[in-house]
């Protein structure tokens, strides 16, 4: 597969001048978020204000994190602040979508893709993801999604990748 989209996963993980475009979403099919938080760090360092949402919890990312300035949002059913019940969609996307009316150029990654959809029907996570695309298309932001695609069935991968740029490591 040596397609444009590899092409420019690996410039962007050499640290070539190609750059991630704003207000597109990206699917970085990946077995652990590894990719996608390098991304992430790169736009944090361009001056993008980023935003993880994971299933890790939020000590152990800011641990593995040089900057304190990473806003870190734990998917789990424990009540805290900073955490986002996976069945509450709405709440999920208000944050992010109050995360990026914050100013500025924003990036964001999602780490936790498969967890909503164990947590909810597949159509609302899909819905979800489409609302979340056309705002970051809107409004100039970043969207990283880390997926392991294998949680995944074919048509499901298929109606995310509709609307994204897919970068698969090489």
């Amino acid at each position: 597969m040596g397609s444009k989209d590899d092409e420019l996963f690996r410039s962007l993980l050499l640290g070539r001048k190609k750059e991630l475009e704003d207000g597109r979403s990206y699917i970085l099919k990946e077995r652990k978020p590894e990719k996608g938080m390098g991304l992430l760090t790169s736009l944090a360092n361009e001056g993008h204000r980023p935003l993880l949402i994971t299933r890790q919890h939020p000590n152990h990312v800011r641990k593995s994190q040089d900057e304190g300035g990473l806003r870190a949002i734990w998917l789990s059913t424990t009540l805290g602040k900073d955490y986002v019940d996976p069945h509450n969609l709405n709440v999920l996307t208000n944050v992010i979508l109050n995360h990026i009316a914050g100013g500025g150029k924003s990036v964001i990654l999602l780490d936790g893709l498969e967890y909503l959809m164990i947590n909810n029907e597949s159509s609302r996570v899909i819905k979800f993801f489409e609302h979340v695309n056309e705002v970051v298309a809107q409004t100039g932001a970043v969207l990283l999604i880390s997926v392991d695609e294998r949680a995944f069935e074919p048509r499901q991968m298929a109606l995310l990748e509709r609307h994204a740029i897919v970068l698969e490591a090489a």
